[in-house]
């Protein structure tokens, strides 16, 4: 590791270290444009800016636990604008990566027959012009869920509960972050790729399993 103005930076062979990715790999990934930029030195020597190794693993996150190719991890930072200087900001972005599939847009008056107005009112949605896959997702089966009567403080609570739940994701990062003074780039995706999801239908299915 080498300071460089007060700010950490590493060489291509400790960021191999740091990730296990090949030297060949991470070349890759900066010419494709998803890494920060680097310094040369005068001895022509190439260091990486610290947020390196969160940007690293958060692709390799992304190819190996979701399956996103390069280029569209690459249609992704360019999507969001991905903030290289902040790492807290860097972390935010990935969740909604992760939350947001920016594929097939449909405009939102496409949408509107599927009560679009309403989904953003309870807060399914956020109001915008354009939407993606996940998002159309939800504003369909909450059209669907409508056909059944179903009604819209039922899904009021689903919301709330919901937003409760994340408070209880952002106390878990808390904890970790007062305790160790870093939170792990993975641990957070983890916790919403993985171990949400997993608790959550697991209660899910033991509630329908009462039916049976």
């Amino acid at each position: 590791m080498k300071v460089i103005d007060n700010k950490n930076y590493y060489k291509m062979s400790e960021l191999v270290e740091q990730t296990s990715l090949s030297n060949h790999t991470i070349s890759f990934y900066h010419k494709k444009g998803l890494l920060p930029n680097s310094l040369s030195t005068s001895k022509n020597m190439k260091y990486y800016p610290e947020i390196t190794i969160t940007v690293l693993n958060m692709i390799k996150y992304f190819k190996d636990n979701l399956s996103f190719s390069i280029d569209y991890i690459k249609e992704l930072f360019d999507f969001y604008n991905i903030n290289f200087n902040d790492r807290a900001d860097l972390i935010l972005q990935s969740i909604q990566m992760i939350s947001s599939e920016i594929k097939n847009p449909v405009s939102k008056k496409d949408l509107e027959k599927f009560s679009l107005e309403e989904a953003i009112a309870l807060d399914l949605v956020d109001k915008k012009d354009i939407y993606f896959k996940t998002e159309v997702e939800v504003i369909k089966t909450f059209n669907e869920l409508k056909k059944y009567d179903i009604s819209s403080q039922l899904i009021n609570e689903y919301v709330i509960t919901s937003k409760k739940l994340a408070l209880l994701e952002r106390e878990l990062s808390s904890k970790v972050l007062e305790k160790t003074g870093f939170l792990p780039e993975i641990l957070v995706l983890d916790i919403l790729n993985s171990f949400k999801p997993y608790i959550f239908n697991r209660s899910t299915i033991e509630e329908f399993k009462k039916d049976v």
